[in-house]
């Protein structure tokens, strides 16, 4: 378990590096959900309160990314809403935790999950690869979601590599989004610095 838990650890130390290209909109929210996800690995990895972290962060982690990914193709979401989207995913997870009903922190993933996946029509339809990125990790925050529905220490694992695959893949759309912009407008690739 804590071979995944590392896998996780550095996807998501992978993703903070990549954020950095992204738009300042997305930025907050991208490292907000690895930040999250980190918190996740650590717990698995020390075996610190795993249930309540795993149900919290999974929530309030797909939340983040859905933001991120509005942020990153659209405009930055309204801090009212983006505060309520948050606090709502985050106390779906714990209620989850406290009543003992895993699937009340599966649906924030699942919503959060849709939601990317409408975000990303708009790059795909225009033909970009960023779009792409983006349905994948909605695919992978589903993966995560049925991963922790599921019994067992294979399910675990799998989630941990789901979340890991959702985080990169939301800063990687969102990078590569960026450098697609830049491209578009001036003809030259972004540079980054």
């Amino acid at each position: 378990m804590a071979g995944f838990s590392v896998a996780l650890f550095l996807g998501v130390a992978a993703a903070w590096v990549v954020a950095a290209g992204a738009r300042r909109l997305a930025r907050s929210y991208l490292r907000l959900a690895a930040v999250l996800y980190a918190a996740l690995a650590a717990s698995e990895g020390f075996a610190f309160w795993p249930e309540a972290v795993m149900a919290m962060v999974l929530s309030a982690g797909a939340a983040s990314l859905a933001m991120a990914s509005y942020g990153g193709f659209r405009r930055a979401p309204r801090i009212f809403s983006a505060a309520m989207g948050l606090a709502g995913s985050g106390l779906a997870g714990l209620t989850a935790f406290l009543v003992g009903l895993p699937v009340l922190a599966a649906v924030p993933q699942v919503t959060s999950a849709a939601l990317i996946a409408v975000f990303a029509w708009w790059p795909l339809w225009q033909g970009r690869r960023s779009g792409v990125y983006l349905m994948l990790c909605g695919l992978a925050l589903i993966g995560a979601a049925a991963c922790s529905l599921a019994p067992g220490p294979l399910a675990k694992n799998g989630l941990l590599l789901f979340a890991a695959a959702a985080v990169l893949g939301a800063a990687l759309a969102s990078n590569l989004f960026v450098e697609e912009e830049g491209k578009r407008r001036t003809g030259l690739p972004v540079d980054h610095r």
